[in-house]
């Protein structure tokens, strides 16, 4: 099997450089449902027989530009979900809130909605549907972070070749 691993457009949404936490949940929710920066991208002339996607509009409308045949989607491959560490009125940097939050994941500390454990399951029943797609070149469109604990989980396989497209 081969995948070809691709992160979603740009997203059109601005963020302030300093936000409170509850600033910084409505700008989550916010990204969640913003358009995306259209660009070409170069999938070295491959043909491939699937496109999966996940289920959230960026990595959607991504998927429909490059591939353009049925798109598979599925909340599976969603961004893991960022959460303020802590609730507080003051106003902090914006990179804080997205560092603090990414270790407390990794941390499975308890502000986070979805701990590295969930992560990884929902990983493995994705890799576990496609299994019997060996013979075939798979197009996956997902998100940044995540696309981080997909590959640890595939050259933990070892069996699956992959390349990534950004």
């Amino acid at each position: 099997m081969n995948i070809g691993l691709v992160r979603h457009f740009k997203v059109n949404c601005t963020t302030q450089k300093f936000m409170t936490s509850a600033d910084f949940e409505k700008w989550t929710e916010q990204y969640n449902i913003s358009y995306i920066v259209e660009n070409g991208i170069e999938l070295q002339n491959i043909k491939w027989s699937k496109c999966f996607s996940s289920d959230l509009p960026r990595a959607i409308k991504t998927a429909e530009t490059i591939f353009k045949e049925k798109i598979i989607t599925t909340h599976l491959l969603r961004e893991v979900p960022l959460s303020p560490v802590f609730k507080i009125p003051f106003k902090l940097p914006y990179v804080f809130w997205c560092i603090t939050g990414r270790l407390a994941w990794l941390f499975n500390h308890k502000s986070q909605p979805e701990t590295k454990k969930m992560t990884t399951k929902r990983i493995l029943v994705f890799l576990d549907t496609i299994e019997h797609e060996a013979d075939h070149n798979l197009l996956v469109v997902c998100h940044g972070f995540f696309m981080h604990a997909f590959q640890k989980e595939l050259k933990s396989r070892g069996n699956i070749s992959f390349r990534i497209y950004i």
